[in-house]
């Protein structure tokens, strides 16, 4: 009796569990992976459940030193409200606080479509409260160009930090960055000394920050506007200050105190470590690229040739060795070369030549040599040419012109011994 007892408390237990499951007001949808969901538009007659979306994030890995995770919202109209939390209680508790709450569509999601980049090593859950057809979008990206583009820009800044803190043409292009987007600063700082202060003050307060971020929002909204319908406008403001920053810029002059050039320097080198450190989620990977890049940077020379000639002295280069035919072509090219470097300084005002003149036997064949003519003479070329044919026939092996001069001399002393 004892273990049917037993028996029905666990069967009871189990049911009780099973119901309270299904009694969930919402439904979790684990994505590790490039996934699409799509969901219609719920029915009167159909139980009203929440779907929350999970992401649930992958181990770290140099695979993944790229990689770009992002959460896609395809809508029709922008009737929309999404929460996000890092689990599926998280966005629930969320998505019920604002359900009783007082709340305004956020002016951040006017779009029909949202691309929110997730945390790629962590989970991230997602809930949409909308009341038309959807799609949501997991998009893995395995390698992001932006990222592999800004972390080689960062290491590249870094190397190029020295010669980049003396060169005038980065300079002026810095100053010129730096004027149109100063001024751009101040102009908009000059139009919000315009704007009311204590009614923009009591807005915030009474409405919350939302009513601030939607105001903020239109004032970005009506600057963007206002930069695309007055293009010609834009362009020729840009262009006027480029023109004022670069008088000023030449007026002062790139840095020539090298202390001067050491803070600049030392500053595109922290831009650089920055650009790396963000281009990647996988910090310890991205920092231990920067300690990398920062020692060879610093790497002393001295040691840098003394291992290099260690490893040459245990590891040799295998040798090659130049044919005859690359041998000679080699020593005519040469050759031709080193004629025309005498040439062209014979006939520089650094030669003297009326003293050179003087010294030679044949001061016409030297002239006609800087004129242009060739250096040998006819009977040189002669000579040449028959030294090069004897030593080549001399080289060939020829065994049966040997037998027959012998047999042509035994046949000479035979006639001899006749006669």
């Amino acid at each position: 009796m004892a273990c049917w007892r037993h028996i029905v408390m666990l069967l009871f237990w189990f049911i009780c569990l099973f119901s309270h499951a299904n009694s969930l007001p919402y439904v979790v949808h684990y994505l590790s992976g490039p996934a699409s969901i799509e969901r219609d538009v719920p029915t009167a007659s159909a139980k009203q459940t929440l779907d929350i979306y999970c992401y649930t994030g992958t181990s770290k890995s140099l695979f993944t030193l790229w990689q770009t995770v992002k959460f896609h919202i395809k809508l029709k109209n922008d009737e929309f409200r999404y929460y996000m939390g890092k689990d599926a209680e998280e966005v629930y508790q969320a998505y019920t606080e604002d359900s009783y709450g007082w709340s305004v569509v956020n002016p951040f999601q006017k779009k029909a479509q949202k691309t929110m980049t997730l945390g790629l090593y962590d989970q991230t859950c997602i809930a949409l409260n909308t009341k038309e057809r959807h799609t949501i979008d997991l998009l893995v990206q395995r390698v992001d160009l932006w990222r592999v583009l800004l972390m080689c820009l960062g290491i590249g800044l870094i190397f190029a930090s020295k010669s980049l803190s003396g060169n005038p043409v980065f300079f002026y292009f810095c100053g010129i960055f730096v004027g149109v987007f100063a001024s751009f600063m101040i102009l908009v700082y000059y139009v919000s000394k315009l704007l009311p202060k204590k009614t923009l003050t009591y807005g915030i307060l009474i409405g919350g920050w939302t009513v601030g971020v939607y105001i903020f929002q239109q004032i970005w909204e009506n600057i963007r506007s206002l930069m695309v319908s007055y293009q010609t406008y834009m362009f020729w403001y840009t262009l006027i200050v480029s023109f004022v920053s670069f008088v000023v810029c030449y007026r002062i002059g790139p840095p020539r105190n090298q202390r001067s050039k050491n803070l600049v320097m030392w500053t595109l080198q922290m831009v650089g470590v920055l650009m790396i450190l963000f281009s990647s989620e996988y910090q310890e990977a991205a920092a231990a690229i920067i300690i990398t890049t920062l020692v060879a940077k610093y790497f002393p020379e001295s040691l840098q040739y003394k291992i290099l000639g260690y490893w040459r002295r245990k590891f040799p280069p295998k040798q090659r060795f130049l044919t005859n035919e690359e041998y000679y072509e080699e020593g005519a090219r040469e050759t031709k070369k080193a004629l025309e470097n005498l040439r062209k300084y014979c006939s520089s005002p650094d030669c003297a030549q009326w003293s050179i003149m003087l010294k030679l036997h044949d001061s016409k064949r030297f002239a006609s040599f800087v004129e242009g003519n060739s250096h040998l003479s006819d009977d040189e070329v002669m000579d040449y040419e028959a030294y090069a044919f004897s030593m080549e026939r001399n080289q060939k092996p020829q065994p049966i012109a040997n037998s027959t001069r012998v047999l042509e001399i035994s046949d000479d002393d035979d006639s001899d011994d006749d006669d």
